[in-house]
């Protein structure tokens, strides 16, 4: 009833991801092994948050994504509203279609009262303290000991837990 949507809580894992290594260029497939999110997906909450101006891109040799302020001055609340399609306070607690401030259902002011406190909330949590608190987590089945420790993945941690995901150029040519 009160949680971020999937598309946000992968963006904050992301974002986490970048924060880890501070000024340095990462790759999205550096962060989808990190995050376990698919690639595609990844991509497009990257690209959008690039849209937002929450992180920046750069294309080519030593490219990949960073953020483009310190996560101490991210708050969640603008990286969940970068990545949500639906607007916050468009929803009914109990379904209605029609429910507004002139035509409420029977929760409709405990609910925006409600509402505000969340977002308020979110909104003064920075990236810098979700990043820490995922730090301090265990690692999930499977976990390799440098995600659980918070430390950036790099390309030869990635093929050492055969993580990389394969270009399809490379991939053998079909005989028949």
């Amino acid at each position: 009833m009160l949680e971020l949507s999937a598309t946000a809580g992968y963006a904050l894992q992301a974002l986490s991801c970048l924060h880890t290594a501070p000024g340095r260029w990462v790759l999205a497939r550096d962060i989808a092994a990190r995050t376990r999110v698919a690639g595609p997906y990844l991509s497009r909450i990257l690209y959008t948050l690039v849209k937002a101006g929450l992180i920046s891109a750069k294309r080519g040799y030593r490219g990949g994504f960073r953020l483009a302020r310190p996560a101490e001055r991210l708050s969640v609340m603008e990286i969940v509203e970068a990545v949500e399609k639906r607007p916050r306070s468009s929803h009914c607690l109990l379904g209605l279609a029609e429910c507004s401030d002139r035509n409420g259902c029977p929760v409709h002011v405990l609910w925006k009262a409600a509402r505000a406190r969340v977002e308020e909330s979110l909104a003064r949590l920075t990236l810098a303290e979700v990043a820490a608190a995922m730090l301090k987590r265990e690692p999930g089945p499977g976990a390799s000991s440098a995600t659980a420790a918070g430390k950036t993945i790099d390309r030869e941690t990635i093929r050492q837990h055969g993580a990389r995901p394969r270009s399809p150029r490379h991939r053998p040519a079909d005989k028949g």
